[in-house]
């Protein structure tokens, strides 16, 4: 019998976890007249193999649904799938291998970064990579943002609240310099990020287009019901819903929003909900988040992608 403390620091897995596959009907413990829950010599082999097969960076849900299926064909199909995916992130991983090392012999040779990155051609082809080519082409397509998504381990899904909003917004060729200006003034004067409940949302409207050098930025900041917000700024109402959230810094934030993108279409629970609107949360502290002398690798983000179960 292995307490499920003591199985949690085993296997290097959280009580938590734990907790969740016996929810998920794949682990069984046993509960003592203390409370405690212990698992058998049955259980301690399931959960070695479950620590196994999440070695092997198999989706959860497969795993959930290899203990749970009456044979072992579900197994067969599930790591015959898992086996694929393998092979085709391999595939993109030794691409890029080769690429990046025939990039860094230009650099050495040519010394001049210029030179080398207009060596490297890449286009959006299916054609095969051989090491001895001076300029090997790849195919940096979808496949290589799944790769990506895929590595996402964070995903947060999260469900906003209904909220009372003050809004303001800017269309220029510097939309977010020029909507902060007036935003963040309002909400330092009013004291809007010291008050309850306060959250702090950003997100293009609209979109850049391609092309168009000028492209809107709106900005929100919640205030109570009976709070009357001065022009130029509107009072909205949002509706909330649910959305699937990671965490990035500004100087990585177009990646990230890729990569949330293509984990969301490629969700087996989740569709991605183009007809609402997408947010950025400012996530740490107001004044660190607006300062000017503060650089972009340290402000922090979450990313809201909306989203609607299958």
């Amino acid at each position: 019998m292995l307490r499920i403390g003591e199985a949690a620091k085993r296997f290097d897995i959280s009580n938590r976890t734990l907790r969740y596959w016996e929810e998920m009907g794949i682990l069984k413990s046993i509960r003592t007249e203390n409370d405690y829950r212990y698992y058998d010599d049955e259980n301690v082999m399931r959960i070695n193999q479950i620590a196994l097969l999440r070695k092997l960076r198999m989706p959860i849900a497969d795993i959930e649904r290899i203990f749970l299926a009456p044979d072992f064909g579900v197994a067969i199909d599930a790591l015959n799938k898992h086996l694929e995916n393998l092979k085709q992130d391999a595939a993109v991983y030794n691409s890029l291998i080769i690429v990046i090392n025939n990039l860094i012999r230009h650099i050495e040779s040519s010394e001049n970064l210029e030179n080398a990155l207009s060596s490297l051609e890449i286009q959006n082809a299916n054609t095969g990579l051989e090491e001895h080519k001076p300029a090997p082409q790849i195919q940096l397509s979808e496949r290589v943002m799944l790769v990506s998504a895929s590595e996402l381990s964070n995903v947060r899904i999260v469900s906003l609240p209904a909220m009372t909003v003050a809004a303001y917004r800017a269309e220029s060729a510097t939309p977010e310099n020029d909507c902060s200006k007036v935003f963040n003034k309002f909400v330092l004067e009013n004291n809007l990020h010291k008050r309850s409940g306060y959250r702090y949302f950003g997100f293009n409207n609209p979109n850049p287009g391609v092309g168009s050098p000028v492209y809107g930025y709106e900005m929100w900041v919640t205030v109570p019901d009976d709070f009357e917000v001065p022009e130029p700024l509107v009072k909205k109402q949002f509706g909330g819903g649910l959305y699937a959230s990671v965490s990035t810094h500004m100087n990585e934030i177009g990646e990230r929003w890729n990569m949330l993108y293509y984990w969301c279409v490629n969700s087996t629970e989740y569709n991605f909900e183009p007809s609402v609107q997408c947010l950025e949360e400012c996530s740490m502290d107001f004044e660190t988040f607006t300062s000017d002398t503060v650089s972009d690798n340290v402000k922090q983000l979450d990313l809201l992608a909306p989203i609607k179960r299958k």
